[in-house]
């Protein structure tokens, strides 16, 4: 088992639909559904100040149902369980329950998203070594500074049916990864969509990379990633 096996990912998501104009009249019809579809599964369910629904669940972390669709705020687990099938399809029974509270809405698009949050050592230099300092020089030429205090960079590809956005960014105290797969409304299901994703290949994806900077982390460190959620 590698070492980005055991690293805490969170896994964040949207299902968006066509805006629905009298949600924030039915909101609290669409909250006491919410408490039914969920059952045992609801930890606490609120309508926050902007008048859209806040939903804690007891595993699966925190979630949103909005005027255009249900956001998966943030389910931090170990990047070997997204291997299993069944903890997957926990996360997208959730949405599919919100999804089903609000009516009947045919989807526009699908979207999940993995974070990963990485403390290594010296981590500018570190990423400076691995082709940073070529990038710099490649636009300012003999004026790129030896020095840099953040560094930020995203790059987008069509992969399929997929629209992919992975980004990083990086400071002193740490190198955060998002990898983002995003596909129009034609699945049946989310947990359709998340088969078709194969999220154990996206963390494959992530692993020679990732490698690097759990191997520069210093010795003893507790979580080689933050736990953390997505908000709206």
């Amino acid at each position: 088992m590698s070492n980005l096996d055991q690293s805490i990912v969170s896994v964040s998501g949207r299902l968006n639909h066509a805006w629905d104009f009298a949600f924030y009249k039915n909101n609290g019809e669409i909250a006491n559904r919410t408490r039914t579809e969920l059952g045992s599964a609801l930890k606490q369910i609120n309508i926050d100040k902007d008048g859209d629904i806040d939903v804690e669940t007891i595993n699966e972390g925190s979630f949103f149902v909005t005027p255009g669709g249900v956001i998966a705020g943030g389910w931090a687990t170990e990047s070997k369980s997204l291997s299993d099938q069944q903890e997957v399809e926990k996360l997208a029974h959730i949405i599919e329950l919100l999804a089903k509270a609000k009516g009947a809405f045919t989807p526009e698009f699908h979207n999940v998203r993995l974070f990963y949050r990485f403390r290594p050592e010296n981590s500018l230099s570190l990423l400076r070594d691995r082709g940073l300092e070529g990038s710099l020089r490649l636009i300012l030429g003999e004026k790129a500074p030896p020095d840099v205090h953040s560094l930020k960079f995203s790059t987008t590809r069509t992969k399929g049916r997929f629209f992919d956005l992975i980004e990083l960014e990086a400071s002193p105290k740490d190198v955060q990864i998002r990898y983002s797969r995003t596909a129009t409304g034609e699945f049946d299901s989310y947990q359709a969509f998340l088969n078709a994703v194969d999220l154990p290949g996206l963390v494959e994806e992530l692993k020679p990379f990732a490698e690097v900077l759990i191997a520069a982390e210093p010795r003893g460190l507790g979580l080689r990633s933050l736990l953390g959620a997505d908000r709206k």
